[in-house]
């Protein structure tokens, strides 16, 4: 014979919800944890594309401290080089501030990307590229030479959100770093 046990809950048959006041706590928990939480990702976005420009700065030496040697080598102080079947220009022995010409060929990051007008917003590729800029925006020391500017999709170089790469072309490594006042926006 078979036999068949039902639990009956300590109220009988009825069921018990919240209350409000259980409701009210729970809310204001989440609102507590929210307002703690929201600041820290809220520019997790920024965060990101001042590490994308970090790594192209890091690439941006890379690159110069592997084609110097190259050139010098070569004995290419101003002129071409020869790199992987393209012409790549340099300029008082170091790559020449000169995106199309130079830098989207030796660096990795975007070989396919061509120029992309300076005042323009970046929308075609993930990172755009201006070169020989007779100065960089607010980098104080950039004149005498040519330099390039390297900036993340959904940005302007007028919005300070950028790596730079300057040859100032008097034989000195060139000035390599990141404005990064407006990535935080």
């Amino acid at each position: 014979m078979h036999q068949t046990t039902t639990l009956r809950s300590v109220h009988g048959n009825r069921t018990r919800g919240f209350t409000l006041v259980e409701v009210v706590i729970v809310l204001v928990a989440l609102g507590i944890l929210a307002s703690i939480a929201i600041p820290r990702f809220v520019n997790l976005k920024g965060d990101a594309q001042l590490a994308v420009l970090k790594g192209v700065r890091g690439a941006l030496n890379s690159t110069t401290e592997i084609y110097q040697p190259l050139a010098a080598i070569r004995g290419v102080y101003t002129g071409n080089l020869n790199v992987n079947g393209t012409n790549v220009r340099f300029h008082s022995g170091y790559p020449e501030g000169n995106w199309n010409q130079t830098f989207r060929h030796i660096l990795d990051i975007s070989t396919k990307s061509s120029f992309t007008n300076a005042n323009a917003l970046c929308t075609q590729y993930r990172l755009c590229g201006v070169g020989m800029q007779a100065s960089i925006p607010t980098v104080s020391g950039t004149t005498g030479g040519r330099g390039v500017i390297i900036w993340p999709e959904g940005f302007r170089i007028s919005e300070q959100c950028f790596a730079y790469y300057y040859n100032r072309h008097d034989g000195s490594y060139p000035m390599i770093g990141v404005v990064d006042t407006g990535c935080q926006a």
